[in-house]
């Protein structure tokens, strides 16, 4: 029964720090483009520099986006994949012949470049003109 009771305990005091420690966040909208064309779809990531936060995330439809994202200076990481064929001598963990694969260049995702400084209350519009190099 006491161990019941200090479960609980944990439980009603991690809820009450989570909701206490919430940021606000404001609405950050923009575009993205691949090779001069919207991006059909994919991920965008806004990540806190100095990871004190956890990441915004959203998602992108035909080049366009619209995230909910706590304000400050921001790393952003795009992804985006598509399915590719395997070699013929190659199967996936499954037997499958496709996988998705993510097709934009790590300086966008693993390794990005990308940042955004966002503003409480402000417009926060940021356009991403992403290129194959």
């Amino acid at each position: 029964m006491r161990s019941i009771l200090c479960l609980l305990a944990l439980t009603v005091s991690g809820l009450t720090l989570g909701c206490a420690g919430g940021a606000a966040t404001s609405t950050v909208t923009g575009n993205v483009t691949f090779e001069g064309k919207p991006l059909p779809d994919g991920d965008i990531v806004f990540f806190d520099p100095e990871n004190k936060l956890a990441p915004d995330a959203g998602k992108i439809k035909d080049g366009v986006y619209s995230v909910a994202v706590k304000p400050g200076k921001k790393r952003v990481e795009i992804r985006a994949s598509k399915m590719q064929k395997l070699p013929p001598d190659k199967k996936g963990a499954m037997g499958e012949t496709e996988l998705p694969m993510d097709y934009l260049p790590e300086k966008y995702n693993q390794k990005s470049e990308l940042t955004a400084d966002i503003t409480s209350g402000g417009v926060n519009t940021f356009d991403f003109t992403l290129n194959p190099e």
